[in-house]
């Protein structure tokens, strides 16, 4: 059984979710697939406008409840380099698409959300793409390449409207059969419907 599982490296909530996915479900006998998706396009805002920003209340409670979710996954976080929060993340999904194809995805994606919320690496940037390719065994010129080809432009923007198309509206979101669960706190329920089809 696959489980998809949508993602954009923008998103600290998809990083958390990522980080425990695999073991969470791994007695189930099912599959993760990862799926790149652009966290800007799913979003349901009309073209040219920014959300409210956080009051200060909420925005204390909010980094908090990122905190103890990190604590609670085990995963480091940086949340203090927040100019990286506007960074387009497209590049690097397109790389994830590229060592997807090549069979090398989880030793690419892991290291990229550990270097985006982790490190505080900008995951975008050429330079940092090359060498999370090339520790994830692939030749990085040449990965490069794709990621810059109009393929790959293409393709991003066919997985998001797919996406789309599904009901998706933000990450992470994980799928069973056709029954969608949003948020990084919806794992329970996502057994619970597995384990439910199976009785």
């Amino acid at each position: 059984m696959q489980l998809p599982f949508y993602y954009d490296y923008a998103c600290p909530w998809a990083y958390l979710a990522s980080c425990r996915v695999e073991v969470l479900f791994a007695d189930l006998d099912v599959e993760v697939d990862f799926r790149p998706v652009q966290l800007a396009s799913l979003k349901e805002t009309p073209p040219n406008t920014k959300p409210p920003a956080m009051g200060p209340r909420k925005e204390a409670w909010y980094y908090s409840d990122l905190e103890a979710w990190s604590e609670l996954v085990g995963a480091d976080l940086d949340l203090r380099p927040k100019h990286l929060v506007e960074r387009s993340t497209r590049r690097a999904l397109k790389a994830a698409l590229v060592a997807k194809d090549a069979g090398r995805l989880r030793e690419f994606h892991y290291p990229a959300f550990r270097a985006r919320w982790a490190e505080a690496r900008p995951v975008a940037d050429p330079d940092v793409l090359r060498e999370l390719l090339g520790a994830a065994g692939l030749d990085a010129e040449a990965a490069m390449e794709r990621v810059e080809s109009p393929e790959l432009e293409r393709r991003i923007e066919r997985e998001t409207q797919d996406a789309i198309s599904r009901g998706v509206f933000g990450v992470p979101t994980l799928f069973v059969g056709d029954r969608m669960f949003w948020g990084n706190d919806r794992f329970e329920l996502v057994r619970f419907s597995i384990e439910k089809g199976r009785s």
